[in-house]
């Protein structure tokens, strides 16, 4: 019975090494990691990225490059001098700005080290304009380690973001910059607003097609704190960084104008003067329209055409506006202004 319990014993400790064995065997296994084989890119391939057939591929597998292997401008020349002569030409392109691309690493501080463009003939470079696939996050990354803080703090939280848009859809590097001119920003704009577009040529606007007044000059495309991206923290305030003299304080308060200047105004353009969203007298007659004056005569029904409460009715007195007796419609600080009169 002695020998039986040390024969099993001996059996117990054997298959316990045998099983050791095995798992060491496992585990010095060599483990082959994938290759990465480069995005097939036809190089007479000249379609606009948003257009070509692989702006949309999956996600870059260059894109976890290290920062080594870096060549240095030059290098990029022999292909590239249209580029570099624009950049030259251009604030990143200045050496002397520590602020610059150029003043690091050259093209290779946006577009990644060159030993892997070279590598992947021509792939496994960040282009900005998606052309490789890129993420929308990877290539806004490359722009926001730079241009951060100040106007583009609310960019994580902004609705182009949210939108998933690329600096690139509004921003161009390499060629004239339109969206931040003047003459030329509003054609940015309105490649997407093409709905604002359409109200800027109505019979009242703001003067936004002879670009006197853009999109920036109210709007933050970046991100606001504000609704509709304002640049400010309400619609009225906006409108009064220009129009001050509305701005109050009133002894007697139009409680409309104070509360939302959009309430009687359509601030892109209206087809009614001063930008009303309705004709005067049917405007003023959405809250006002139980005004009695003169020995109870219905006041406000003598604007209506075909009014059939006062015999003085006339299809032309239609033509007649609350703003003719009620001047200061905004407010007043005259002491009988109590009905905006004076």
């Amino acid at each position: 019975m002695f020998y039986n319990l040390r024969l099993s014993y001996l059996s117990a400790v054997i298959l316990l090494l045998f099983s050791n064995l095995l798992s060491s065997a496992e585990i010095l296994e060599p483990v082959t990691e994938p290759v990465k084989e480069p995005i097939e890119i036809t190089p007479e391939d000249t379609v606009e990225s948003g257009e070509a057939e692989h702006a949309f591929k999956k996600a870059n597998p260059c894109e976890g490059m290290t920062a080594e292997g870096f060549l240095g401008t030059e290098a990029c020349v022999g292909c590239h001098q249209d580029k570099i002569a624009t950049m030259h030409s251009s604030p990143h392109g200045r050496k002397a700005d520590p602020r610059s691309p150029f003043a690091r690493q050259g093209c290779e501080t946006c577009h990644g080290p060159g030993v892997s463009h070279f590598d992947a003939k021509g792939n496994c470079m960040i282009s900005l304009t998606g052309r490789y696939g890129e993420s929308v996050k990877l290539r806004n990354d490359v722009c926001l380690g730079c241009h951060k803080g100040g106007p583009r703090k609310h960019w994580a939280s902004s609705i182009h973001e949210a939108e998933d848009m690329v600096c690139d859809n509004c921003h161009s590097i390499h060629s004239r910059n339109d969206v931040i001119h003047r003459e030329s920003q509003t054609e940015v704009c309105f490649a997407c607003h093409k709905n604002i577009r359409a109200q800027t040529f109505r019979a009242s606007s703001h003067p936004i097609a002879n670009n006197r007044v853009i999109c920036s000059d109210c709007h933050n495309p970046h991100g606001s704190a504000g609704p509709a991206l304002l640049k400010q923290f309400s619609i009225n305030e906006n409108c009064y960084s220009c129009h001050a003299e509305k701005r109050g304080p009133f002894l007697w308060e139009h409680y409309p104008a104070s509360e939302d200047c959009t309430l009687c105004h359509r601030v892109h353009g209206s087809n009614h003067q001063a930008l009303l969203n309705k004709p005067g007298p049917q405007l003023c007659q959405q809250c006002h329209s139980n005004i009695t004056a003169m020995g109870g005569l219905n006041h406000i029904g003598r604007f209506l055409d075909f009014d059939s409460t006062t015999s003085t009715r006339s299809r032309f007195i239609v033509g007649q506006n609350c703003v003719n007796c009620h001047i200061k419609i905004h407010g007043s600080n005259h002491p009988s202004g109590a009905v905006l009169q004076r």
